[in-house]
């Protein structure tokens, strides 16, 4: 086989998404932020669904979404909503982002925020006068009934 042989068989031979390497490392490196995430939840969503023993077909049901919206998602190529990540957790048994939400799912034992003369109980509301909260502050006096 001689040079031009060569080439011509390569030719006729080469891949046929020869040109889409440059664009797929654009789109890596352009939605990488958001990427790392979804791959992340594709590889946790599979071991759980091989430890399940669930195909596709059954975390779509699951869903009560398709199996190519599945396929799609076990590929770490969808930007997932919230409510799909739910649904994720609640049909798989699973953890995805819960446990970054821990410290606010406890909402009453947050304090909740001070305003300028806001007392922090009643007893300090009725103890201090709202002037002690804030330097300088005097309550505006009561004016009676508009005479005419």
């Amino acid at each position: 086989m001689n040079t031009m042989d060569t080439l011509e068989f390569l030719q006729a031979h080469k891949h046929k998404n020869n040109g889409n390497f440059l664009a797929e490392a654009q789109y890596l490196r352009d939605n990488w932020d958001w990427l790392k995430y979804s791959f992340a939840i594709a590889i946790k969503v599979k071991s759980r669904m091989e430890a399940l023993g669930w195909t596709q077909k059954d975390l779509a049901e699951a869903l009560h979404c398709t199996q190519q919206h599945v396929s799609n998602l076990l590929k770490g190529r969808v930007n997932m909503t919230l409510e799909t990540l739910a649904k994720l957790e609640k049909s798989l048994q699973i953890d995805l982002i819960g446990e970054a939400l821990t410290s606010f799912t406890n909402l009453s034992s947050v304090e909740t925020p001070l305003y300028l003369n806001e007392p922090r109980t009643p007893e300090e509301a009725v103890s201090s006068g709202t002037s002690s909260l804030v330097d300088g502050y005097k309550p505006r006096q009561k004016k009676g009934p508009k005479k005419r």
